[in-house]
């Protein structure tokens, strides 16, 4: 399902960026590999020129929320909050 609404309604009020940390080789590989899928859609859509001012992607699984979205220095930032 693809929801677009805004961070807040999808994760609620209690999960903010900060709460939130690295993506590490501890994680089970379910969540690097979402990890990794997120990261390279942010890379597809910032390349086509196309993507919104402020982009960000989540994905929430039984164990793990993951958000993934540019920083300012060109780089993709993919948080990892556990449930």
């Amino acid at each position: 399902m693809i929801r677009t609404q805004s961070i807040e309604p999808v994760y609620g009020s209690d999960i903010t960026p900060d709460l939130g940390r690295e993506v590490n080789h501890t994680d089970p590989e379910v969540v690097r590999l979402l990890a990794l899928n997120l990261e390279l859609a942010i890379k597809n859509l910032v390349r086509s020129k196309s993507s919104p001012e402020c982009l960000v992607l989540t994905a929430d699984i039984c164990t793990h929320k993951l958000m993934a979205m540019p920083t300012a220095d060109g780089d993709i930032k993919v948080l990892v909050f556990e449930s």
